[in-house]
């Protein structure tokens, strides 16, 4: 369960994402929303655990909804959460245009890249290759996927870690670089350019309840509260690092 959380969100992608966000405009400061958004979404976790050893079937909000009230309930929850996939999933494909052109050239199918459209044209086309293969990945069955999901899991840790580790022993700035706003929110306070900033992370820290998705009878409810508490306090912490 855990691996199909993380391999949903993916925060090493997320932080590529939006580091630039939150840096941009908190400035180097914004790295105390972290522990401020991280508090609040693991209370909702919790609650999110508790469901989900309690209904250990797949369906996520769907199925919750419909058990814990009523099939209209149910068909209401299910519909939003549907619509809210497709936006997120676009969203989270699209962004493949700022870090596959720049591995290499190969990625950009459409110009060079300087042109009024190439960007936008091409992130549409990798976007709606990503979908595909994952579509086709989930058609072939739930084995396939989750052999992929824990292998990605697994290398994307095991980069962060290797990263942070990277980061530690080449320190060029003291712990006081995270007091600094560069300016941010100059003519109408600093409160403001911090929620803004605050965005990053919690967007970074959203997407638990996909765990639920693969839930199945044989997890206990001890199991499956241990999996979704600890699976939600390990990324956000390598992130935060």
């Amino acid at each position: 369960m855990r691996p199909t959380a993380q391999s949903t969100e993916s925060h090493g992608q997320d932080d590529a994402e939006l580091t630039e966000f939150g840096y941009g405009s908190g400035g180097p400061a914004y790295w105390w929303s972290w522990p401020m958004v991280f508090v609040g979404q693991f209370m909702v976790a919790l609650c999110f655990a508790e469901l989900a050893a309690r209904y250990p079937v797949a369906g996520s909000v769907y199925n919750w909804s419909k058990k814990t009230g009523n099939p209209h309930l149910g068909w209401l929850a299910g519909w939003m959460m549907l619509i809210a996939s497709i936006v997120s999933i676009s969203a989270v494909a699209l962004a493949y245009q700022l870090t596959l052109p720049q591995i290499s050239s190969f990625f950009q199918f459409v110009g060079d890249g300087t042109g009024t459209y190439d960007v936008a044209t091409n992130a549409v086309i990798l976007a709606a290759v990503l979908i595909l293969f994952t579509t086709l990945v989930n058609a072939f069955g739930v084995t396939l996927m989750a052999t992929i999901n824990t292998a990605g899991v697994f290398i994307e840790l095991i980069a962060t870690v290797v990263l942070i580790a990277l980061f530690a022993v080449h320190i060029t700035r003291g712990p006081q670089v995270v007091m600094e706003t560069h300016g941010t929110g100059a003519g109408y306070g600093y409160l403001g350019a911090f929620l803004v900033a605050s965005l990053a992370s919690a967007y970074v820290m959203y997407g638990f309840d996909t765990a639920a998705r693969s839930a199945r009878s044989p997890w206990t409810r001890r199991g499956t509260r241990r999996a979704r508490s600890s699976g939600r306090s390990w990324p956000p912490s390598c992130s935060a690092a």
